[in-house]
């Protein structure tokens, strides 16, 4: 095993996440997170039992101070250390202010590696965290190894006394120019933003040989005497195992405008996106998981996004202050271990899951409903919902919530009845207080006495299989195609209305909406989707968000959900057991589109390609266990073996 950096494991993802959120720059100041971070642990020690074949040396790195403890002896940091042959006993101790501690060796017989133990001064030894990219011992695993190219201006042109640079499309990238009198640059995802010199959401003054860690921008405007600006684009390289092209041009225009945001938005973390927050959010991270699963089915992304939104306990408040977003995390246990089979990551997760349980119970009520505290923040969407009290959509979120650590439990080979108890109970409750017969739906709230029906509750009821046949087609007639109903904004929840609408078998729906809604934005000539698309709205108001002129994000993770949606509902690749083991391929046979095809990951170790050329289909794959299904009937796939099949 080659030598790499060691650190406390989960402090790599600490460190980073605590980075992330002190990079947003919002109207020429920092604008750091409005939530707990939290730090690594500063006093790490590090301990190995080897043995030399013959006399040696090492010399041990750190990032900190401390000493290195040979056999009882201690020697300092960056000093050649003797090393008899024989068995030995070391023990490191690393001590730092600031940076995330860590240690370094590399000798013949002596490799620091995931090998080692580490602990903070508590009784538990665990492995040490570890990266690959880190083997040398000039590497500092406190920076986060992104990749850079040089991108080109497209178009610039003289205007209002500067120059604006359009690079062509949305980028993230680092700005490098000289201005030796001092200048103004302003950043645009827009025209029109870059040149609002008042309201350019981000804008530096300048002097000099200037250097500007990476923001998100499209266009440039820059005011004085300057150099030709030139801009690397900051990037984590990750392998694109998903394709997906057809006869209609506007899906296939929206399936990669769907792929190029979310590389963008695919970093240290999933982020929401590149302009605004910058940040890590729970709500859009557990849907970039559906993505990544049918873009790159990448686990050391999803892993890293997971342990930093969780942190350290204890748990102080809810996952960036939003109620739904402790379960949307709960949630996705489960889901990452249905699709990896990778049970020592749950189990390294196990004890998380348990104290966010018990923070989360003490928000629940005698109805054993959950509701926010004054701190919380009940989000669900950018919606006209009906947060009275206990709101409908959060008790949905917290029985799959009860039904997942359930699962994670029985996975651990734990007892989990007592969570599967509450979410019957719970699911009763629901069906007592929110569902209300005469509108044939369920409401937001039943505390105001408003009887607000919004989509969401709803949703999540079909999403979630808490609404049987009849109650099903009586929620879709009477919510989900009822124009009277206010129509989801965001493509976040976009997301789950269609992901509902496909697994209820309406996929020509599903087609449909996604070329008018993400066709809309294509119209428009965005070059990434956006944070939320209003089709109503004209001109520079579809730029407006929070009150301000540009603070939709038009770079935004949660609007990629058509790389999941035709994956998952055309191609039609889904598993039937745990990493993908077993798999099915259920192409779309209908008639909104009769020729496409693409290729889809089975997770980490596979791929399955899935042509239609009108009635014919045909699947290729590498992985044994799959079914094609097709016309009623089941034909198996064999590996790297061609099967065609015609309807």
């Amino acid at each position: 095993m080659n030598a790499q950096w060691i650190w406390y494991p989960g402090d790599f993802e600490i460190r980073h996440y605590l980075l992330l959120h002190t990079r947003r720059q919002e109207y020429d100041v920092n604008y750091p997170a409005v939530w707990h971070c939290d730090s690594t642990y500063m006093n790490v020690r590090f301990s190995y039992e080897f043995e030399a074949a013959e006399d040696s040396d090492f010399t041990a790195y750190c990032i900190g101070n401390g000493y290195v403890q040979l056999d009882g002896v201690r020697y300092p940091f960056g000093k050649k250390v003797g090393l008899s042959a024989g068995k030995h006993s070391i023990m490191a101790s690393v001590i730092s202010d600031g940076k995330m501690p860590a240690m370094f060796i590399d000798s013949k017989y002596l490799k620091t590696n995931g090998e080692w133990k580490a602990n903070n001064y508590d009784p538990n030894w665990v492995n040490a965290g570890t990266r690959k990219e880190y083997t040398k011992a000039q590497d500092d695993p406190n920076v986060f190894p992104f990749k850079y190219r040089s991108i080109d201006i497209s178009q610039k042109r003289e205007i209002n006394g500067g120059v604006l640079y359009d690079f062509g499309r949305q980028t993230f990238a680092k700005v490098r120019f000289s201005a030796p009198n001092g200048a103004s640059i302003y950043y645009g995802e827009s025209e029109t933003e870059a040149l609002d010199t008042k309201d350019a959401y981000i804008r530096f003054k300048v002097s000099g040989d200037v250097s500007i860690d990476a923001c998100a921008f499209r266009y440039l405007f820059i005011k004085g005497e300057h150099s030709e600006p030139k801009a690397e684009y900051e990037y984590l390289p990750i392998e694109k195992k998903a394709a997906f092209k057809s006869c209609d041009e506007l899906l296939d225009k929206i399936y990669d405008i769907s792929e190029y945001t979310f590389e963008l938005n695919s970093r240290e973390f999933f982020l929401d996106g590149i302009k605004r927050d910058r940040w890590c959010w729970s709500g859009d991270a557990y849907q970039s998981y559906f993505v990544n699963d049918y873009l790159y089915f990448d686990t050391d992304i999803t892993r890293r996004t997971m342990i930093a939104l969780r942190g350290k306990d204890p748990v102080l408040e809810n996952i960036n202050t939003i109620l739904d977003y402790s379960l949307y995390w709960v949630i996705s246990l489960e889901m990452y271990y249905n699709n990896t089979g990778d049970k020592e990551f749950i189990r390294s997760l196990y004890p998380k899951l348990v104290s966010m349980m018990e923070f989360l119970g003490k928000r629940i009520d005698d109805k054993g409903f959950i509701t926010g505290k004054k701190e919380d923040w009940t989000f669900i969407d950018w919606a006209q919902i009906d947060k009275t009290g206990a709101v409908c959509a959060e008790q949905m979120l917290l029985a799959r919530a009860y039904e997942a650590a359930a699962k994670i439990m029985n996975i651990l080979d734990l007892d989990g009845s007592e969570y599967i108890a509450k979410a019957k109970k719970l699911l009763e409750n629901i069906d007592k207080y929110y569902w209300n017969e005469e509108k044939g739906a369920y409401i937001d709230s039943f505390e105001s006495g408003k009887n607000n029906i919004t989509r969401h509750a709803n949703i999540f009821a079909l999403l979630f299989g808490y609404a049987d046949e009849e109650r099903r087609n009586t929620l879709i007639k009477n919510v989900i195609k009822n124009d009277k109903v206010p129509a989801i904004t965001t493509p976040y929840f976009k997301f789950f209305e269609l992901d509902a609408m496909c697994a209820i078998g309406d996929i020509d729906y599903v087609i449909n909406m996604i070329r008018s809604y993400w066709g809309g934005m294509v119209k428009l000539g965005c070059t990434t989707f956006w944070e939320e698309y209003v089709p109503e709205q004209e001109g520079v108001r579809h730029y407006e968000m929070y009150g301000m002129p540009y603070g939709k994000s038009l770079c935004h993770a949660w609007s990629s959900s058509p790389i999941y949606l035709l994956g998952r509902y055309v191609l039609g690749v889904y598993k039937t057991d745990t990493a993908y083991n077993t798999y099915c391929v259920e192409p779309y046979t209908g008639n909104e589109l009769t020729c496409y095809s693409g290729k889809v990951p089975l997770g980490e170790n596979g791929i399955v390609k899935v042509e239609r050329q009108g009635n014919k289909f045909t699947v290729v794959s590498d992985r044994e266990g799959g079914k094609l299904i097709l016309g009623g009937k089941e034909y198996e796939i064999r590996a790297n073996e061609e099967l065609a099949v015609e309807i």
